[in-house]
């Protein structure tokens, strides 16, 4: 998105802001030119999104299930939804978000809605990720216990409609005239299953690159230009890698899986390729065995996936992670992490080319992933949902609308860098006035996400996972045999269904 005249203005209101967060972020010229586990998945991606979102750990499990390709979003509505203010009842929400920062910008929506409804009082109950959906589903299966809304995973969605899990929230949408074009295309389809709709997106991630400027200075690289493609990463890792005196690592330039938030499948859209073909799931093809070699070709940069496995073991939590500790100079991640390294506000000490002291206040860019034949991420995020055979399905259809409204996700993302689904509550000035954010919003355009396959949607479990990973980068199987068993187990699985 671009900015216009007032671009002065904004940034002395940007420089204010960044003050009061006590962070240095740059975006980057956003390549323009061009543009904790080793595999992520497709509950994972809800996983590794809620990394940055709750203190619980994420791992991997399932795959892409999302359905359709994201793009730039048509005019919308005004992003309003209309609000029935006599309705009342209690609400019990579940949600995932647990940390101090997310748990308060969860609250403050609530605050907002309840001042919207007040005759509908919302109570908030933590449950660790993935446990809340579980419980959920237990629940539904049992006939009692649910919550009235619930935030769910918006890639496995049309699976959870197929499973009963959710309400149809068609009627209700059809009613009170909730349009659809209010949001990001994809984020709207990808809560729909038999084109019905059974969550409102909430929020949207996208993965981005995120690099340590001050160690581009300690090295002579120019601290304002990141990788734009895949070989950039490596000519910038022979300046960047850095051995201790037993020739292990003390720092490396970059691992495409293993830290941050990002699995082999992500790295396959920067590769000008995707995974779903003409509606069929084709993982035995030459672009996927090119993937492949590029992650491979890391871990045989850094000793062997075993020794990278033993330099992963070493990070901590934020702040002592692989990018705010400084043992990784660049990192694939969600935009979410940023609101992560303004919280923190970690320091690192680290001098010049010179030998002179910077100051050790990370100073981090963001810009596209580097890519290898075209600009490319991923995309996945939440939307909240009625859970079937909720007590107050009325009071919670209308603090739904009031979360995803402008006012809600705006909130949301101010506080949280999460990107609003909802495409009015991006012209949020403090929004408007952060050009890291808005660098997200521009990575939407590009952003991909795959067709949900109902005969098997969680196929990536054959090829994202690191039973699949593993005997591969160790190099105990060619990485083509591998790709061959993986298309035809998953073949076969979609064939019994059919």
């Amino acid at each position: 998105m671009k900015r216009s005249s007032v671009v002065t203005f904004l940034l002395f209101v940007l420089a204010l802001f960044i003050a009061a967060c006590g962070a240095n972020p740059t975006a980057a010229p956003a390549n323009t030119s061009a543009p904790t586990s080793a595999a992520t998945s497709a509950a994972t991606r809800a996983a590794t999104t809620a990394a940055a979102n709750t203190t619980a750990p994420s791992g991997a499990t399932t795959a892409p299930t999302t359905s359709a390709a994201a793009t730039t979003a048509p005019a919308a509505t005004s992003g309003n939804f209309k609000l029935n203010t006599s309705v009342s009842g209690n609400v019990e929400f579940w949600h995932h978000w647990g940390s101090q920062l997310r748990r308060t910008s969860i609250r403050r929506v609530i605050g907002i809605c309840q001042q919207k409804l007040p005759n509908v009082k919302v109570t908030d109950v933590f449950k660790p990720f993935g446990d809340g959906w579980t419980a959920n589903a237990a629940a539904v299966a049992a006939g009692s216990g649910m919550p009235d809304v619930i935030v769910s995973d918006r890639p496995t969605l049309p699976q959870a409609a197929a499973d009963k899990v959710y309400e149809s929230l068609a009627a209700r949408v059809q009613k009170d005239g909730v349009d659809g074009s209010a949001f990001f295309p994809f984020t709207w389809q990808q809560t729909l299953y038999n084109n019905e709709s059974y969550g409102m997106p909430f929020e949207t991630d996208v993965r981005v690159l995120y690099w340590d400027k001050n160690l581009f200075r300690e090295v002579g690289l120019d601290p304002e230009k990141p990788p734009v493609k895949w070989d950039d990463l490596f000519a910038m890792a022979d300046k960047l890698d850095k051995k201790n005196p037993d020739g292990s690592y003390a720092r490396i330039a970059f691992l495409p899986v293993g830290v941050g938030n990002i699995g082999p499948d992500m790295w396959m859209y920067t590769d000008g390729a995707t995974w779903v073909q003409n509606g069929k799931v084709t993982v035995d093809q030459a672009k996927a065995v090119e993937v492949y070699e590029f992650i491979k070709k890391w871990s045989d940069r850094y000793g062997g996936w075993d020794n990278v496995q033993k330099f992963i073991s070493t990070l901590g939590a934020p702040p002592n992670d692989a990018f705010m500790s400084g043992k990784v100079a660049m990192i694939a991640d969600i935009q979410g992490y940023v609101s992560q390294i303004r919280f923190y506000d970690p320091r690192i000490k680290t001098k010049d080319a010179q030998g002179k002291d910077l100051n050790d206040r990370l100073d981090y860019g963001v810009s596209d992933l580097p890519y290898n034949v075209s600009k490319g991420t991923w995309s996945g995020g939440f939307s909240l949902s009625v859970p079937r055979g909720a007590k107050n399905p009325d009071a919670a259809w209308e603090f739904i609308k009031c979360a995803t409204s402008v006012d809600g996700e705006a909130s949301w993302s101010r506080d949280t860098n999460a990107i609003a689904p909802n495409i009015q509550a991006n012209k949020d000035p403090s929004l408007v006035a952060d050009p890291v954010y808005q660098s997200f919003v521009s990575a939407l355009q590009f952003s991909k996400v795959e067709p949900f396959i109902k005969e098997y949607p969680n196929w990536g479990e054959k090829i994202f996972s690191n039973t699949f990973l593993d005997p591969v980068l160790k190099g105990q199987k060619p990485i083509k045999d591998a790709l061959t068993e993986a298309q035809k187990a998953i073949d076969e699985q979609i064939a019994k269904k059919k």
